[in-house]
């Protein structure tokens, strides 16, 4: 599971798992720069959330398995001898920006600090990048590393997933929005003859954080041009079609969540 996180990939990847038995890694970046600055930022946040007295558990680096996966993974890269089987998910820009930036101030912050208010996140959350991040993931990580632009491969939108072949790596790509459809798809992918399901997990809802990530959700209101830059970029226009973005930017500007 090779993807940017708050997409739904770790449902996917313990679905993946539970249906097949195997090791299923579930990695965010294959760069060996960039690799090395996350687990900084990892230790930085280990230590400031031991002195704000998190309880020691049997991890050291709580959530940072899938560093040690990746730095494997960079000395195994794939072959046509040995090729990779790799799932990623996409979800709409917004809405993976948002849930990522809670997650990470949830990090930074102890779970009973001030949530601040709906503008002063608004601004935070433009202000740091947050909403750019998805828009470049697949050039900046997944390109790289794999050597596929996913973009010059046709992601049909009706059908929410779409498929990639290369002598040393098979690619699944699925719409987080569409996992209720992707049981089918998964089993075929992985020639199971039976579908995968996908239990939900992971969710923002059930983190510290759920009430003031539903608050903001319910009124958060983006200005036009963060809207325009993220339903106007090629990633929002390969995996959605123009009706998706359309609604979408209404409801990012205070039309209707539904």
């Amino acid at each position: 599971m090779f993807s940017m996180g708050k997409t739904g990939s770790t449902a996917v990847a313990r679905a993946v798992h539970d249906a097949t038995g195997d090791r299923v890694f579930q990695v965010f970046r294959l760069e060996a720069e960039r690799l090395t600055q996350a687990e900084r930022r990892y230790r930085v946040n280990n230590r400031e959330a031991q002195r704000r007295g998190r309880a020691p558990g049997a991890l050291r680096f709580p959530g940072a398995l899938h560093l040690w996966e990746s730095e494997y993974l960079l000395r195994h890269p794939p072959t046509t001898l040995r090729p990779w089987t790799v799932i990623t998910t996409v979800r709409e820009p917004i809405a993976q920006a948002v849930s990522a930036f809670f997650h990470g101030r949830g990090l930074r912050h102890a779970p009973n600090a001030a949530a601040g208010s709906v503008e002063a996140l608004t601004a935070e959350l433009v202000g740091e990048g947050w909403i750019r991040q998805p828009l470049r993931w697949f050039d900046r990580e997944f390109a790289p590393a794999l050597g596929i632009d996913v973009f010059e491969h046709r992601f049909d939108s009706r059908q929410a997933y779409g498929l990639i072949e290369t002598p040393a790596v098979r690619v699944m790509v699925i719409c987080q929005e569409s996992l209720a459809a992707a049981p089918d798809a998964l089993g075929e992918f992985l020639g199971l003859g039976r579908p995968v399901p996908v239990p939900k997990r992971n969710e923002a809802t059930g983190k510290p954080y759920a009430a003031s990530y539903r608050a903001f959700l319910a009124a958060v209101r983006l200005p036009a041009a963060v809207r325009d830059e993220a339903y106007g970029s090629r990633y929002a226009r390969h995996f959605y079609a123009d009706s998706e973005l359309a609604r979408l930017h209404e409801r990012w500007g205070g039309g209707s969540s539904e």
